[in-house]
């Protein structure tokens, strides 16, 4: 496959000769154009867009449902250490294989965060095993070890900040994770995990521990280079897992040095615009251009290979309580900026949409993550059983981000009966699709130029040429395209095609 451009915005993929195609052109072989109509419709894909929080379908539960939540295709969870550790070496497994499965079901996939420390006097929710108990976020046996303080049993008390040096908490968190990982690796159905290993909910901070004004990982002894141990750890048991990390703070280089090793990177109170000090003025920008101008100069274009994804500050509910400062105006300068730093995912925490929201709600969640549009398409042939067909197309992505899964194109042709009389692969990596670099430029143009041989045993008659985006290795078409044409099971129907 070769991938080289032929204009400011256009590249061919192209698996054969281009002087192929000038022999279609000249050997008695009909030709078709098709433009489909592209469609405006929100679409929900695999892995990217609004994300379910601590849920698996809080739109549709029968139990406890928000109906104006937006449908998801992913779920994110978030575990303390002493929740799936609770006895040196005895791992909880059923609750993450669980949520994992009960995800898979409604073809959802999950993200995982695994934390190590809870904010200063947490409790756990109602319903949880340790149900109103403050969060010690390490296990208590491990509590045991490192804290003087605690001695036979631990009290319900979580004061104790593990010093993230030392070499037995190290040990024990790796030993933690290389369990995690020989389960976890590698399962379809897990999208990415954070590395929260660091500080309040694994944020890469110390909040409620210590003073705001010296919560920052820096301000308490820390160095990348010392933490590098947390990213190590998390490679080694996920090496085939996708991994993020937060932004983390304005004095930390922990973040953009793991942003430099190929993580993605996440912020977890986007759309704080509270009077005063805020994280969408006073907090994001700066620690942005810190890490830029020191330990990753790169890190706004570390999109086009590994994902951005935001969590909402408060709820958007909250938001609406405070009219004078989410305004229309803002929330939409809010989602506007997730989009031009190509953002994939945005968790809403599984709360109530209000209405006044909910159409920039909408035209935001258009443009969330990729989002891929047949622009046009040429088939060359003599339309003959066992003669060559080309198929040349053209693709463009409207979204924010690629899609860092490849589902690569397969063309297939079906009878009058819609039976499938034949599949033909066209073995590209949709993952180089990008969008365009600033929200509202125009996209650049892939084209794909693919030559395949029709059945011998192809009968004459009435054909439709369809297309889908598969997963790797298989005819399970996944992906929703934005046009307007017929499809089934996603493969989306485009023109008429008579067999002689």
């Amino acid at each position: 496959m070769n991938l080289f451009k032929l204009s400011m915005k256009t590249v061919l993929i192209t698996l054969i000769p281009p002087f192929m195609f000038l022999f279609f052109n000249t050997a008695c072989a009909s030709t078709i154009d098709y433009s489909p109509v592209e469609s405006d419709q929100i679409l929900v894909n695999p892995d990217i867009g609004i994300v379910d929080h601590q849920t698996i379908n809080i739109k549709d539960n029968p139990y406890w449902n928000i109906p104006s939540y937006p449908e998801t295709s992913v779920v994110y969870f978030r575990w303390y250490w002493e929740e799936l550790e609770p006895e040196k070496g005895e791992y909880n497994f059923q609750l993450i294989d669980q949520t994992i499965q009960d995800a898979a079901k409604l073809n959802k996939k999950v993200v995982i965060r695994f934390m190590t420390l809870a904010g200063k006097d947490e409790t756990y929710y109602a319903g949880a095993p340790r149900q109103y108990k403050k969060v010690l976020g390490i296990p208590c046996w491990l509590k045991q070890q490192l804290d003087p303080e605690t001695q036979d049993f631990c009290a319900d008390d979580n004061s104790f900040v593990p010093d993230y040096h030392d070499p037995i908490f190290q040990n024990h968190l790796n030993n933690f994770l290389q369990a995690m990982g020989a389960r976890y690796n590698s399962n379809p159905n897990l999208l990415r995990l954070d590395v929260g290993l660091v500080g309040t909910w694994g944020e890469g901070h110390l909040y409620s521990h210590t003073a705001d004004n010296a919560s920052t990982l820096g301000a308490n002894g820390y160095t990348a280079e010392n933490l590098q141990a947390y990213i190590d750890m998390m490679k080694a048991a996920f090496p085939n897992t996708m991994l993020t990390i937060d932004l983390g703070t304005t004095d930390d280089d922990f973040s953009g040095m793991a942003t430099r090793q190929g993580l993605g990177w996440r912020a977890d109170c986007f759309g704080d615009w509270t009077p005063g000090w805020n994280h969408m003025q006073d907090a994001y920008p700066q620690t942005l251009s810190h890490i830029e101008n020191t330990s990753d100069p790169l890190i706004l274009s570390r999109w086009k290979h590994a994902p951005v994804d935001f969590e909402i500050c408060y709820t958007m509910q909250e938001w609406a309580q405070q009219p004078n400062v989410y305004t229309q105006e803002k929330v939409i300068k809010t989602f506007d900026k997730a989009l031009d730093l190509h953002a994939s995912l945005f968790n809403l925490k599984s709360s109530e949409i209000p209405p006044v929201y909910q159409q920039a709600l909408d035209e935001f969640r258009k443009k969330l993550g990729y989002r891929l549009v047949l622009k046009h398409l040429t088939v060359q042939s003599k339309f003959r059983a066992g003669s060559f067909i080309a198929i040349q197309s053209d693709w463009v992505n409207k979204g924010s981000a690629p899609s860092y899964t490849n589902y690569p194109v397969v063309w297939r042709l079906v009878d009058s009966q819609d039976n499938v009389v034949a599949y033909f692969q066209a073995n590209n990596d949709i993952t180089q699709w990008l969008p365009a670099e600033h929200n509202g430029d125009a996209p650049t143009v892939y084209s794909l130029a693919n030559k395949f041989r029709l059945p011998e045993t192809l009968k004459p008659g009435k054909y439709q040429l369809e297309v889908g985006l598969v997963s790797l290795g298989s005819r399970n078409a996944k992906i929703k395209i934005a046009i307007d044409n017929e499809n089934s099971n996603n493969w989306y129907r485009l023109i008429n095609v008579d067999i002689k």
